[in-house]
């Protein structure tokens, strides 16, 4: 019985148990070792060398492992290899220890191996690697040393004993009412106590009564069907320790030479590691997937052959599914493109099995949404160092993406109009100069300035203004072809771009139509505003050939546009140029006029029609250059106006018209109405007020003598605004009058808003009376209304003795012009009052900077 017990033993072991003899001839083999070597039967080793069944260099070196052992008398434990299994052909690791076979006199007569599959073992160790978790280390195992066996009956069981004391693996006979009959070192130690105490025990006296009440039912099965268990995973707890652990227990019968069951063998694996390793590997996994869920990032895999073979995108993150990424390279995606590198650069760097970082996909989905995706990966490599494939992560950056494109928009256009910007401009600027150059074409650029729009922007607030340059960048879009470009320089300055004119008419009539659009009136809150244009016309490369030049003498013609009236296109000459840079050169002085006491008042008088006396006086300003003589407020007042000037020029005629009056009747001359005229600049400034009431306070005029001049265009462009503005002046005692009235067409329901005290009818009206019908009809009107609304009525511009006697038969008040009195030095205008002395003023006195 104990010789088939001992056989059934080493043929039911999973490991391969052989013994060698001094010349390193097989003398025994189990089963396990014939079916890894393909034998048929264990005769067919024995006798045999690992010459006759390995390769030549593994044979070698298994026999210097033999010849070490029986040498040193020493034990040779865990020489890890890897082995081809001769039937599935598959190369899986295993353990060897070898330990010296001695005879009864203690001899070293051979070698006992035992070589364990650890294939599971390995794996587990490696996956656990790859996500960064270590296993425990094995436990080392513990080889009893075998005794020495002979040729005869008790040597085979002196060899097998040593065996089954060698093997780390728990192995136990048990009789038919499953108690121990033997066991190894391994199942006493787990028990906690030592093979001897195990003998006529059962696992009642060491495990819990539940636990050890199932494996009693199982052996029990067995004794009764005599058919075996293999391979069922266990868990085992010592009921006095606590300790838990994991087995892979394999029971079979043990029959006699009648084929009767008289016990149970069984072995029980110890796979605590692999199972830690398998629960260490799962939550891994778990941590990973959870990582992923709550990431902005998702996972992917790829082969060796670059396919995606796994993705984890719990959430759709990628804006992939698994169908459309599955069995795919990354150039075979659906509607996915590199942005920065070429695909050529991508194929030599993973060629190299170069890792990358950020690598910038744009993907467009079925559903025509644009995604902007980056890659991360590195390459992956097995234990003896192939190429495995890639593995990495892969990030949404659409938001990123659309931030850096708005960003790019936003330093590249207008952020008002989003027109291109300067900068923007330029470059397309620079890059059509360079085709027209290659290709011998012209190309033509717009200069454009709108007229009025820093009174409207003055008078109706910036939010008006912004409403306006939008409405006329939408207008200039509009008169252009799609290949022209428009762009905002900043504040009222536009700029045009025209590729491949076909010539200089093509050119005029593009002008023409922006000039046309921009005559179009424009509604802001309710009020009807008009801008005209003034554009500045260079064509590349006839007046240019580069960016400057091209830019500068645009503007040069746009100037030139600007002196010819406004509301027109003038074409670059070299004429042009000339008369830009004496305007700058004007300029440029007149900054330094005030500094230099260059400006100096003329006055004109004006003649009450009733009595013939001089009823008041206006305040004109005149410049005196020292090297370019009497320049006209013609050529200076607008540029004035232009640069912003004019509010400084204002204030120094206001303090110096009261002074003058002041001066004036200190020599005896009795008190007239001063007259000084208001920019729209200098009507809208936040000092006005205190500028007048400083001028009244330093000169002491009286405040009754002052009367401030304004357009009928600036009280109307916003009215409310004007009349807070001169509610303001009548405070300080001074009177008001509208200067031109008549050309704004203002009604009678609109002029008795304004605290005002004078109209003075425009020259125009003036000029062709009593000849014109019309302008009698206009003029009639005008004065009727300034009786109506009990006001002062003064006619500009009275040149001839007839048009004065229409005045004077129609009621008119006061008449001003040449034909009484041109504007003169203030000493000639002391001998001109001594001559035309008046008994009475009636009206105070007006300045203005005409």
């Amino acid at each position: 019985m104990e010789r088939h017990l001992l056989r059934t033993l080493g043929d039911n072991m999973l490991d391969l148990i052989y013994a060698k003899d001094e010349q390193g001839r097989f003398v025994y083999a189990n089963l396990a070792l014939v079916n890894m070597t393909g034998a048929k039967s264990a005769e067919d080793i024995l006798g045999k060398t690992d010459f006759d069944l390995n390769p030549l260099n593994a044979a070698q070196a298994y026999r210097e492992d033999d010849q070490w052992v029986m040498r040193s008398g020493q034990p040779l434990m865990g020489r890890e290899e890897q082995l081809t299994d001769f039937k599935t052909g598959e190369l899986r690791w295993h353990s060897t220890s070898k330990v010296p076979l001695r005879d009864d006199e203690g001899k070293i007569i051979g070698i006992i191996g035992i070589t364990r599959d650890i294939t599971q073992i390995k794996q587990a160790e490696f996956n656990a690697r790859d996500l960064n978790a270590e296993l425990e280390k094995r436990v080392a195992q513990r080889t009893a040393e075998l005794s020495a066996i002979s040729a005869t009956l008790e040597q085979e069981r002196n060899l097998m004993r040593t065996l089954v004391d060698a093997v780390p693996d728990s192995i136990f006979i048990k009789d038919l009412n499953s108690k121990f009959l033997l066991a190894n070192e391994a199942v006493a130690r787990g028990m906690g106590t030592t093979p001897e105490n195990l003998i006529g025990k059962d696992d009642f006296d060491f495990f819990p009564q539940a636990m050890a009440q199932n494996f009693f039912d199982d052996e029990q099965t067995i004794v009764r069907t005599s058919e075996g268990l293999v391979n069922r995973e266990e868990l085992a707890v010592n009921k006095e320790t606590g300790n838990m652990r994991w087995f892979l227990t394999t029971k079979l019968p043990v029959r006699n030479d009648k084929d009767e069951t008289v016990a149970l063998v069984g072995i029980g694996r110890d796979i605590t590691l692999r199972r830690r390793a398998e629960r260490a590997l799962r939550e891994s996994e778990a941590r990973f997937r959870s990582l992923i869920e709550l990431s902005s990032d998702w996972y992917w895999e790829q082969d060796a052959d670059l396919q995606f073979i796994d993705i984890e995108d719990p959430n759709n993150k990628s804006s992939y599914t698994r169908d459309e990424v599955l069995g795919k390279s990354l150039k075979d995606l659906a509607g996915t493109a590199l942005l920065s590198e070429s695909w050529i650069e991508y194929d030599d760097l993973v060629a190299e099995r170069k890792p990358f970082r950020d690598l910038e996909l744009r993907r467009v989905a079925d559903n025509g949404k644009t995604y902007f995706i980056s890659l991360t990966g590195l390459p992956a490599f097995d234990e003896e160092g192939h190429f495995r494939g890639y593995r990495g992560i892969g990030r949404d950056i659409s938001d990123r993406k659309r931030s850096e494109q708005h960003i790019h928009f936003l330093a590249t256009h207008d952020s008002l109009t989003s027109l291109p910007n300067r900068f923007m401009f330029s470059q397309i600027l620079n890059l059509a100069i360079d085709s027209a150059h290659r290709y011998h074409r012209k190309l033509a650029v717009f200069f454009i300035d709108l007229d009025r729009f820093k009174n409207i922007n003055d008078t109706l607030g910036h939010e008006a203004g912004d409403y306006l340059l939008c409405e006329m960048a939408a207008r200039l879009k509009q008169c252009l072809r799609a290949s022209d470009v428009v762009g905002r320089l900043g504040g009222d300055e536009f700029v045009v771009m025209l590729p491949e004119p076909e010539n200089t008419e093509q050119i005029a009539t593009v002008a023409q139509k922006i000039l046309s659009a921009s005559l179009e009136p424009i509604y802001i809150n309710g009020q009807e505003c008009r801008v005209t244009a003034s554009i500045g016309i260079c064509i590349y490369p006839d007046d240019g050939r580069d960016e400057q030049t091209l830019m500068k003498n645009a503007d040069i013609a746009m100037y030139r546009a600007k002196e010819e009236g406004k509301n027109n296109y003038q074409f670059y000459s070299p004429d042009i140029e000339a008369r830009s840079l004496e305007r700058l050169v004007l300029e440029n002085n007149l900054r330094m006029a005030l500094e230099r006491n260059e400006f100096f008042l003329h006055y004109q008088a004006k003649r009450n029609l009733q009595t013939g006396e001089i009823a008041g006086v206006e305040a004109l300003v005149r410049w005196q250059h020292p090297e370019l003589g009497v320049i006209s407020p013609a050529q200076f007042i607008p540029l004035a106006e232009e640069t912003g000037l004019i509010v400084l020029i204002g204030r120094w005629v206001l303090k110096t018209a009261c002074a003058q009056n002041v001066a004036w009747q200190k020599q005896g001359l009795p008190p007239l109405c001063m007259a000084v005229n208001l920019s729209v600049r200098q009507f809208f400034d936040e000092h006005l007020i205190q500028d007048v009431a400083d001028a009244l306070s330093e000169s002491g005029m009286q405040p009754a003598l002052l009367e401030m001049e304004i357009t009928e265009g600036m009280v109307m462009q916003d009215a409310e605004r004007a009349i807070r503005i001169l509610t303001a002046i009548k405070t300080l005692g001074v009177r008001l009058a509208i200067d031109d009235f008549g050309v704004g067409y203002s009604s009678l329901a609109q002029i008795k808003r304004f605290p005002i005290d004078t109209l003075k009818v425009d020259s125009s009206f003036i000029r062709d009376i009593p000849q014109n019908r019309e302008d009698r009809a206009i003029t009639e009107a005008i004065i009727a209304m300034g009786r109506t609304l009990s006001l002062t009525v003064i006619a500009e511009g009275v040149e001839t003795k007839e048009q004065e006697a229409f005045l004077r038969d129609h009621n008119c008040d006061q008449s001003q012009g040449y034909y009484f009195s041109k504007p003169i030095s203030p000493e000639d205008f002391v001998s001109f009052m001594k001559e035309q002395a008046a008994s009475t003023v009636v009206y105070p006195p007006v300045a203005s900077l005409k």
